[in-house]
């Protein structure tokens, strides 16, 4: 059951995007390799990471990969309804240590969803700097794990199923 959420408020504080920022493209020469989607925000190990707004949580887990194969970590999804719209929208919260919310979890704006975890751990993903990768869904919810980079020819989503997270946080409110 979809949950509105009447009003957003970024996951963390400060929220400065000082790794990769949404879209940005990574390369190889002038091959595309990928597109990020969502904004890494460096932070300190254990830094709280909080629900940007009333919503349901739909996936919780730990991926820990490996160093030859990185994964999420610790992530959370949570499901919320749009105030005016009433379209299904998705938070995404990626390389958590400490995961407070399970599947099926009633979430609040600014409650704890977890911290961000130590660089090159298992809880995130074994990524070399500690940091929150945040997005914001918009495509269909299919039960599976979304993706935090779109690679050509992967046909896993699309780019236009994915929002600016800061701009949509702050213009959902106005």
């Amino acid at each position: 059951m979809s949950v509105v959420a009447p009003k957003l408020q970024l996951p963390i504080d400060p929220y400065d995007v000082n790794g990769y920022k949404f879209g940005q493209s990574i390369r190889s020469k002038v091959i595309l390799i990928a597109r990020h989607l969502g904004d890494d925000i460096l932070a300190n190990p254990g830094t709280e990471v909080r629900a940007i707004g009333d919503g349901t949580v739909v996936w919780s887990e730990m991926r820990v990969g490996s160093q030859q194969k990185k994964n999420w970590g610790g992530i959370v999804i949570i499901e919320h309804e749009h105030k005016t719209t009433g379209a299904l929208f998705y938070s995404v919260y990626g390389h958590l240590d400490a995961l407070a919310m399970k599947q099926g979890d009633a979430a609040h704006i600014g409650d704890l969803v977890g911290a961000v975890a130590k660089g090159s751990t298992p809880q995130n993903g074994y990524w070399e700097l500690a940091h929150l990768h945040f997005g914001i869904y918009t495509g269909s919810w299919n039960n599976v794990v979304l993706p935090g980079w779109l690679r050509p020819f992967a046909g896993r989503t699309k780019l236009s199923w994915w929002q600016d997270p800061k701009p949509f946080v702050e213009g959902y409110n106005s």
